[in-house]
């Protein structure tokens, strides 16, 4: 069952213990930024004018951000009301409860479930992911979520900080890509195969860099961690479920959405913790956790929506 999935488990792997090791001596924030910007400027946009210039996306597919948007809205009202009662109660410093909120209302849709789609269902249904992320969690994350990060961390964000996707390459990438899909425009097919091939090492980097992300500190915090897995997997792929059915998208297209849905918390949201001055150990944590019980559940998830 796992030996489709048995790659994206080595590279994991392999991120923590170069972690550990540092071959080399260089410190690994410095090997994250660097493959960081290496894949966000250049690899992902790349792959994904391969993934969308190689055919006509199925009308349903633009669906998906929809659904993306009530799952996302569902999962972070539900850790508002969550943490913010912790919060309140007494259990949770507001460090702490920002960054579960955070935890909770953002997956990695360009990391881990990227991965683990290619990886159950093919390349052709790396679109899902590609959607859901681009239209739908990099605009809130980098809107509400950095707001929200902000509130919790007691600072001031200006309504610039919204505007962040606006210089993301992969948001322009998806569009171009689907105007031009759009508009029949015909590409070379040895370009089309450039582009694939470039951004086949998206994926693998994308994973290493996660895996270097592992902690086995704050694990025994399980008055926050449980509450995140309830919320970011379980009620994640719940909503996903209804609202993708209550807009007709079934087969491959609805189980590769539900699994996009319960994708782990997003990486980025470590360097938002740090900037706001949130519990980065604890959103680390939960970054662990939700990480490897994805691994472990994402082919069964597969078999009982199937």
């Amino acid at each position: 069952m796992y030996e489709r999935l048995l790659p994206m488990i080595l590279i994991l792997a392999s991120g923590l213990a170069w972690r550990l090791v540092l071959p080399g001596g260089i410190p690994m924030q410095q090997v994250r930024q660097v493959l960081n910007t290496l894949v966000i400027n250049l690899l992902v946009p790349a792959l994904i004018f391969g993934v969308f210039l190689n055919a006509h996306p199925e009308p349903a597919l633009y669906r998906v951000p929809l659904v993306a948007l009530v799952t996302i809205s569902v999962c972070l009202g539900a850790g508002l009301l969550v943490f913010g009662a912790m919060l309140r109660a007494g259990h949770l410093t507001r460090a702490e409860a920002g960054a579960a909120v955070l935890a909770v209302g953002f997956g990695n849709g360009l990391g881990a479930a990227l991965a683990v789609v290619e990886g159950l269902f093919g390349g052709t249904a790396t679109r899902v992911p590609l959607m859901y992320e681009m239209f739908a969690t990099v605009p809130v994350h980098w809107s509400l979520g950095v707001a929200l990060a902000a509130w919790f961390g007691g600072a001031a964000v200006g309504w610039k900080s919204a505007l962040v996707v606006l210089r993301m390459p992969p948001f322009w990438a998806t569009l171009v890509a689907l105007a031009v899909n759009a508009s029949g425009v015909v590409v070379p097919d040895s370009l089309v195969h450039a582009f694939g091939v470039l951004g086949q090492a998206s994926v693998p980097l994308l994973l290493f860099v996660v895996g270097s992300t592992f902690t086995f500190k704050g694990l025994s915090r399980l008055s926050v961690l449980v509450p995140v897995v309830l919320l970011r997997p379980v009620l994640g792929v719940a909503v996903c479920l209804l609202a993708a059915r209550a807009l007709n998208l079934d087969g491959t297209l609805l189980s590769a959405t539900a699994i996009v849905a319960a994708a782990p918390s997003v990486a980025v949201g470590i360097a938002i913790c740090e900037r706001f001055k949130l519990d980065s150990a604890l959103f680390t944590a939960a970054l662990t956790v939700t990480t490897v019980l994805y691994v472990v559940v994402a082919p069964y998830l597969q078999g009982w929506i199937g």
